[in-house]
């Protein structure tokens, strides 16, 4: 059948152990036959089905990994001009078999065919154009292409709860997390909303270099050893931001997916929380986002008719945001702990929870305890930026008063007037010395850190990153040099209360007595 002659028929091309009943073996050769022996070999028998044309290529055989004698079978004759689909399954070895290929388009061939070891009767086949799957063993098919290019598929691998696309030019696909799909098959008959129940999750540490060097609009370029990539990062409306690599494969998006379902789009709000085992709130999520996107910060859930998935990232909420600047990150929330979660979600009336787990790294030998230590000095040095920045929103707050009375005053130069205005010009410098030593006023751009000097709160973001890098106990010179910077923060902070105290109070009393408003906090 080969006009070059390169090619002899009459070739096993697919062969089958069962992992069932030993010393069963099941074979399909490239020119339709298809043989089963129970004695490792010494007696072959001729398990055909009765419909399958000569000539025909029996692409995979793939043992039901559920039922003894069940057995799954993919068939092409492309070659033949006849580019139908051809399913068959055998529920005794090959003694009968039935098509299941109705619902497959009609002129795209097979090449193979797996069940789901997770859930019995889920199959999924690849074919010369792409992938579909079955909820119901093979009664019905759908699409499961998503973003998978059109591409030949010519096998397919279930690991864990992942499906591995091995393509014909297209390189290797995988499919992230199946319990969806586990969990929409056993639900399809009812209806309503549904929160699907994620699936447990490696707690991994963010990557130290994330978000360094990057912008949006415009190529960026992986820093770390051995990954040398070229991506841009696209900005999604619910604040996440993914990486798209030009010229490399995606990592698997770090945190926990959620998934949910509504059957129609929520009205008003829908709140996503997530809880730790305790009962303990550990960060909320909602869909409504501000017009204004200078109000938006954080991440933000979807909630519209159909599908919806939101990505946690296993962090606790950030921390104060410092004003009037742009080079100042909000203080960042450690990674939560292992241990189980519960994610909740609430649309109008309704309301759904699940629970999950947050594991280790089975590399990591850690223990809790450390763990548990390590993330209390997050907690610690997050609280501690986070008095930063409101002390240093204080003090811009009170200087911009200050600043506006001084100009309210000035042009009246009676004693009384002038007075209150050499006291508050004296108190803006007070509190902009204490602003100084807290943080770099200067930095305009993300490289300004080599020009100017870091301050305080500079200095205690660079901790962070150390103690996170790794999931370890923090070492003795973390503790210390928290100890150290906290340590002159308090004293900074100790002037600021004193300022307000006496100094600010003693220009409202003036104030006050003359007839003028007073400077809030």
């Amino acid at each position: 059948m080969d006009t070059a002659g390169a090619g002899m028929y009459a070739t096993v091309f697919s062969f089958m152990a069962s992992a069932h009943k030993a010393g069963t073996l099941m074979t399909g050769s490239d020119d339709g036959l298809v043989h089963v022996t129970h004695n490792e070999g010494a007696e072959w028998t001729n398990v055909t089905p009765d419909d399958l044309p000569k000539f025909s290529q029996v692409t995979m055989l793939a043992e039901s990994p559920h039922n003894e004698g069940t057995v799954y079978m993919t068939v092409a004759r492309h070659k033949m001009g006849d580019y139908a689909p051809y399913v068959y399954k055998t529920a005794d070895f090959g003694a009968s078999w039935a098509r299941i290929d109705s619902g497959l388009p009609a002129s795209d061939f097979c090449r193979v065919i797996r069940e789901d070891p997770n859930r019995e009767g889920l199959l999924y086949v690849g074919t010369e154009l792409g992938v579909f799957v079955s909820f119901d063993d093979g009664a019905n098919w759908q699409s499961l292409q998503a973003d998978l290019p059109v591409t030949p598929v010519y096998d397919l691998l279930i690991k864990d709860t992942d499906l591995i696309i091995a393509t014909h030019g297209r390189s290797i696909w995988i499919l992230d997390d199946l319990t969806q799909l586990h969990q929409l098959a056993s639900r399809a008959a009812s209806h309503g909303n549904h929160l699907l129940k994620p699936r447990d999750v490696v707690r991994t540490p963010d990557d130290l270099f994330a978000g360094f060097m990057e912008s949006l609009g415009g190529k960026c370029y992986h820093v770390s050893i051995g990954q040398n990539a070229t991506y841009y990062v696209d900005e999604h409306e619910t604040g996440h931001k993914t990486k798209r690599l030009l010229d490399a494969g995606e990592d698997l998006e770090r945190g926990a997916r959620i998934t949910y379902y509504l059957e129609a789009a929520a009205v008003d709000e829908a709140v996503l929380t997530i809880d730790d085992a305790d009962g303990n709130r550990v960060d909320s999520f909602s869909s409504v986002i501000p017009e204004a996107k200078l109000d938006r910060h954080g991440l933000y859930i979807t909630a519209v008719a159909g599908m919806n998935s939101f990505q946690w990232p296993m962090t606790y909420p950030a921390g104060v945001k410092m004003v009037d600047t742009e080079y100042h990150d909000r203080p960042g929330g450690p990674i939560a702990k292992p241990g189980t979660y519960t994610a909740t979600l609430t649309v109008g009336d309704w309301s759904e929870s699940q629970t999950f787990d947050l594991v280790k790294d089975p590399r990591v030998t850690t223990d809790d305890a450390d763990l548990a230590e390590q993330f209390d000095l997050l907690r610690t040095i997050q609280d501690k930026l986070s008095d930063t920045a409101t002390a240093v929103n204080t003090i811009r707050g009170l200087r911009d008063q200050l600043a506006a009375w001084g100009q309210r005053l000035g042009s009246d130069e009676t004693s009384d007037h002038a007075a209150v205005v050499a006291s508050g010009t004296e108190l803006y410098q007070s509190l902009r010395d204490v602003e100084d030593k807290l943080v770099q006023r200067e930095l305009t751009s993300p490289g300004d850190s080599l020009n100017y000097r870091e301050m305080l709160f500079e200095k205690l973001s660079s901790l962070p990153p150390v103690v996170a890098s790794a999931d370890s106990k923090p070492t003795e010179q973390s503790y210390a040099v928290y100890k150290k910077l906290s340590g002159q923060i308090d004293a900074e902070l100790e002037t600021l209360t004193a300022l307000t105290g006496t100094e600010l109070a003693s220009v409202n009393a003036e104030l006050a007595r003359l007839g003028h408003g007073a400077i809030g906090i």
